[in-house]
């Protein structure tokens, strides 16, 4: 009955081909069903009026990239294509930095890609390319009318499903779909949100069919699914998906096989496992997620020997992850050795590769238009690799991002943008190539530039051009360019049009789910409130700020960094007569800028301490919000004071301070009207007038030019979202996020437990192994961990740069007996200046976050772990280092436990390591003498066949059999002790002679076995002779013998100790009974001599 019911839905919708617009219908079965013998399946095949495709996914298969839609625009171009492939793609608009991944799928299957995709691009990469393959079906669907099957669609890729998704939207009448279910199968939870908005699509055109129970039951096979990894086919697979850029598909697969390779020793070779890490670092960093790629590296550094670019690849991949983490010094010095790989390589491609690197590191990755600070130097030969390698989107960005930085020259463009020759140039390369995102991003760049230097006529000019130039304004760049233009008209004192702007652009960022957009958007609305004089409503917006930020755990936002966010706190405060208030929000500012003014009595230059992003707007807001409190408190002298050195921040502050110019001013010229400095009451008075009339004048001149260009704002944009829509998306988010977390807290348990189960090393060596994965995954700067052993405290990991001496230590198990359950504080939180007594020892400048843990065994301290996030002369980082909070507290106490238990493991370990070596020993070695036993010869020789059968050691092997000679006059004459004595000095002598070549055994009573790793004779005899040589030397004995009796003693030369030795080696000794045969040729020569020249050798 089945097979009826799946006959019909095929029918159904080959007959709409040309009829219905949504052609598709999902059909739900139970269990497994395969369709090859649909009887509609082998019928529509042959007709020729329609291309028919039926696929099956496969249980023990890896799923490919947009499979099968890229073999079926393959076989389609090749039947019906009439040009070119390179025509066929600039038909379809397929992105040109992605034509080559098409062409080399194309043309052998496996793809390739010219110029490395860039962190920041992956959405819209990936967007082009989806968009770009449904491009293709379509204007092949015009051709010839397509019907495709797929079957087992549960088992299809993410990507597949994601294009499966864009065609069930499309409008388009030759194109039908059947997605056949099996309803028992699980659905990967990293599909879910595309499973779940195809079915709802089907759901609501009521196109989805059950068809019933197919009462068979399929289960992958194991074993061949994971040997389909280390296949040739099955790497081609997995590199294709990261060049059609399904990275969370490519990552579901390759965290499967290392999830087996590490814990349920699976085996693969080691140059497979070596090019699948390849593939896992870029998919990680292209994720972001940076701790599991360095994790990678650690991996890949065990194996660089497997390519000879493996070293290269192992500093070019961490210096890369480091430079998105924002360790920018340290990815420097990672790309140098990447560099110096390759010219030890003499490979231009590689050494282009690491300058290249080196250029982004000193822009940061190219991650934050903010690190725009200033031109970067960039040398002719690497422009001239980056044409010569046809790195055109790398040379577009460093064209946008290296040059034109300085204000004068964004200012100059206003008219015409020839002044910026190197942005032109990046802008044309960028066009040329179809990249709208960077084109956008340059746009931007210059928005900010003019804007943050009070150029806002240039800013808002560029906003709009950015807005035209835009395909979809209802996008995230939309809403972030609406209120750059309400930012800018703001500035320019049309307050009331900003408005609308900023609400529209409210809208658009709710609408996609963008909490932190929005907060950044509230950020600058705050701004107009102030220049408006509504200074309660300025609050209202900055506590949708700071909730943004605390609810989803940042540090920062884009435009606005927490001191700024507190010093505009303390300003409307006090301008709404709250003096506790704006006291409140000071002490929390200055927690932020301590560190400047610590600089500032070190420093001449405050310029010198930081970069573009300079707290000299932070520092002007809290000057003059402190001499606002002064003039409250009645203190016209301390106001005075301290509006002069507002001031000297204004002036270097530019144009971030447009909102408060004139109250700052008019605040000014009442403090000198009130302490009677007429003259400078008149002075201040003539500057405010000459600024109002400057900017009135300018404002309106270059509004009038644009106020025709600006985009429309519909009625409905000037009503402003409730905040209780807002903080429920802030809420949905940060749920979200929590989820997300603690998700990843999950999968990394499992990596942690792995890595602390070790034996065998040291408790530093595992903790410097523990810290550096810690410290990579977590976003922490800095850590200390101290154990105390039988109550004498050891530091074993300390990268903090603070010496831990005993009085600091004293300090530490202080305050950590008041604190026994451990504490989190950050410059944000209340008690901060409750813990000072530790984040002193570190620097209270320096630390911004800190997690501080001790853990007690009988109420005595075991283990104490701080780490903590430094102040940053500037936040705006590549990525979000966030502020340590209760959960970050509660997830390393369940951390550094588990370390605390695996410290204590190492100890009984070692001690019963230690124990068991002693008992071997003890069995292994002969106790006189100290040299192996017969039982230990036999375990050596044991071990020694093993290395030979694994390949390990060549089976030339050769023994000397030797029995000592007049031994039982030495025992008989002087007795037991003296014999014992003489056979110890003669185990002496035969270990200097074999030395490092063989080992030495005593074999029973007086007989001894020389073992050397080879069968050459001429090192036999060499030994043999050193022997005698040194028994020559020894004279029997006498003079050690003498003083261990204590009388004169002599034996004649007749009865002096002497030894036969037997010798037999071999080219081929890979057989215990080889061994035994050797050893039996050894003694019967032995034999031989001992009834014949006693004292002698014979081999």
């Amino acid at each position: 009955m089945i097979e009826k019911h799946y006959n019909g839905v095929i029918e159904q919708v080959v007959s709409g081909i040309g009829n219905v617009e949504h052609n598709s219908i999902l059909v739900r079965y139970s269990n497994d069903f395969s369709i090859w013998d649909l009887e509609s399946v082998n019928h529509y095949k042959e007709q020729p009026d329609i291309f028919f495709t039926c696929h099956e996914f496969s249980y023990n298969r890896v799923a490919e990239a947009y499979e099968p839609y890229l073999a079926l625009i393959r076989q389609m171009f090749h039947k019906y294509g009439s040009g070119t492939l390179e025509e066929f793609m600039e038909e379809c608009d397929v992105y040109k930095l992605q034509r080559p991944v098409f062409e080399s799928y194309f043309e052998t299957g496996f793809c390739q890609r010219t110029e490395q995709i860039l962190i920041d691009e992956v959405e819209y990469e990936q967007e082009r390319m989806n968009n770009s393959i449904v491009t293709m079906i379509r204007k092949l669907s015009e051709i010839c009318p397509i019907v495709i099957v797929l079957n087992r669609f549960q088992l299809a890729s993410k990507s597949t499903m994601q294009l499966t998704n864009q065609l069930l939207h499309t409008k388009n009448k030759n194109i039908g779909i059947v997605l056949g279910v099996n309803d028992v199968q699980s659905i990967p939870e990293f599909v879910h949100e595309e499973w779940d908005a195809i079915c709802e699509s089907m759901d609501d055109r009521n196109m989805v069919f059950h068809i019933g129970n197919a009462n068979k039951k399929k289960e992958s096979d194991v074993l061949v699914y994971y040997s389909d990894y280390e296949s040739e086919e099955g790497y081609r697979k997995l590199n294709n998906l990261v060049y059609f850029l399904d990275f969370d598909q490519a990552d579901h697969h390759l965290s499967k096989i290392e999830r087996r390779i590490k814990f349920d020793n699976f085996t693969i070779s080691k140059k497979k496992y070596y090019q699948l890490l390849l593939l896992q670092i870029m998919v990680s960093i292209l994720q972001r997620d940076i701790a599991k790629a360095l994790e990678s590296c650690e991996d890949l550094e065990k194996l660089q020997d497997q390519e000879k670019e493996g070293s290269f690849y192992y500093n070019f991949w961490v210096a890369t992850s480091y430079m998105y983490l924002g360790k920018l010094e340290e990815a420097m010095t990672f790309a140098k050795k990447a560099g110096e790989c390759g010219v030890a390589l003499d490979d231009d491609f590689l050494m282009f590769r690491a300058e290249l690197l080196k250029a982004q590191i000193q822009m940061s990755g190219w991650c934050n238009i903010f690190f725009c600070a200033q031109d970067i130097e960039i040398s002719d030969k690497l422009i001239e690799r980056l044409n010569a390698y046809h790195y055109k989107n790398h040379l577009a960005h460093i064209y946008i991002y290296a040059y034109d930085n300085k204000p004068e020259i964004v200012a100059k463009a206003y008219r015409s943008e020839a002044f910026l020759i190197y942005f032109s140039k990046g802008v044309a390369i960028a066009k040329e190539i179809g990249n709208e995102q960077l084109m956008s991003i340059a746009y931007r760049k210059n928005i900010m530039i003019a804007s943050t230097n009070g150029e806002y006529e240039v800013s808002l000019l560029y906003s709009i051009r950015t807005y035209e130039a835009m395909k979809n304004v209802d996008s995230v760049e939309g809403g972030r360019i609406y209120s750059g233009i309400a930012y800018n008209l703001c500035a320019m004192g049309e307050n009331e049009k900003a408005q609308s702007y900023y609400n529209k652009a409210i809208k658009i960022l709710c609408k996609l789910r963008k909490p932190e957009d929005i907060a950044e958007v509230h950020y600058n609305m705050s701004l107009n409130c102030i220049m408006l004089g509504q200074y309660e409503k300025a609050q209202e917006y900055l506590t949708q700020c700071m909730k943004a930020i605390e609810k989803l755990h940042l540090n920062s936002l884009r435009v606005c960094n927490l001191s700024k966010l507190y010093g505009l706190f303390a300003l409307v405060s006090i301008l709404q007569g709250n003096r506790f208030n704006c006291e409140r929000y000071l002490y929390s500012c200055r927690q932020f800028l301590n560190y400047i003014f610590e600089k500032e009595k070190t420093e001449n230059n405050l310029a010198t301490v930081h970069d573009y992003a300079k707290a000299d707007d932070d520092m002007f807001l809290y000057t003059f919000s402190k001499a606002l409190l002064a003039r409250y408190d009645g203190d016209n002298e301390e106001a005075l004071k301290l509006y002069g050195q507002a001031e000297i921040y204004l002036k270097r502050a530019e144009g971030n301070q447009f909102f408060s110019y004139a109250l700052f001013r008019r605040s000014r010229m009442e403090c000198f009207k009130d302490a009677g400095r007429d003259i400078l009451y008149e002075q201040e008075k003539f500057i405010l007038k000459q600024y109002e009339e400057t900017h009135q004048i300018m404002f309106h001149e270059y509004a009038g030019d644009m106020k025709d260009l600006l985009p429309p704002v519909d009625d409905d944009d000037c009503e402003e979202l409730s905040s209780r829509e807002i903080e429920e998306l802030l809420k949905q988010e940060s749920v979200e996020r929590a989820y997300k977390s603690k998700k990843e807290q999950l999968d990394f348990i499992s990596i942690w437990q792995k890595l602390i189960d070790v034996n065998g090393i040291s408790a530093k060596e595992m903790l410097d192994m523990v810290m550096k994965t810690f410290l990579n995954h977590f976003d922490v700067d800095r850590a200390v961990y101290i154990r105390y052993n039988e109550r004498t405290p050891q530091v074993l990991y300390n990268d903090t740069e603070k010496e831990i001496t005993p009085e600091i230590m004293k300090i530490m198990e202080k305050s950590m007996r008041k604190n026994t359950s451990g504490f989190v504080v950050s410059k944000i939180s209340s008690n901060y200046s409750e813990h000072q007594d530790i984040t002193s020892i570190f620097g209270d400048d320096d630390v911004c976050s800190m997690v501080a843990i001790p853990f007690f065994n009988n109420a005595k301290i075991e283990n104490i772990f701080i780490t903590y996030v430094l102040m940053k002369d500037n936040w705006h980082s590549s990525v979000n280092r966030y502020m340590l909070d209760e959960d970050d507290l509660n997830f390393y106490q369940l951390l550094f436990r588990e370390v605390r238990y695996a410290l204590n493991r190492l100890d009984a370990y070692d001690k019963i390591y230690e124990m068991n070596t002693k008992l071997y020993l003890s069995a292994v070695t002969d106790q006189l003498t100290g040299i192996f036993n017969r039982e230990g010869f036999y375990r050596k020789l044991d071990e020694l066949l093993q290395e030979i059968s694994g390949g390990k050691r060549e089976p030339k092997l050769g023994l000397m059999f030797i029995d000592l000679d007049n031994f039982k006059h030495y025992n008989d004459t002087y007795g037991h002790d003296v014999g014992d004595f003489v056979l110890v000095k003669m185990a002496d002598i035969f270990k200097e002679v074999c030395g490092e070549d063989g080992f030495v055994c005593r074999y029973g009573g007086d007989e001894f076995l020389i073992f050397l790793y080879t069968d050459d004779k001429q090192v036999f005899t060499e030994k043999a002779e050193q022997i005698y040589h040194k028994l020559e030397e020894s004279d029997g004995f006498s003079a050690e013998i003498s003083k261990r009796l204590g009388q004169s003693f002599s034996i004649d030369k007749k009865h002096q100790i002497s030894c036969s030795i037997g010798i037999a080696a071999g080219d081929h000794i890979c057989t215990e009974d080889d061994m035994t045969e050797m050893i039996k040729k050894a003694d019967d020569l032995l034999y031989s001599i001992k009834t014949t020249t006693k004292g002698t050798y014979r081999i």
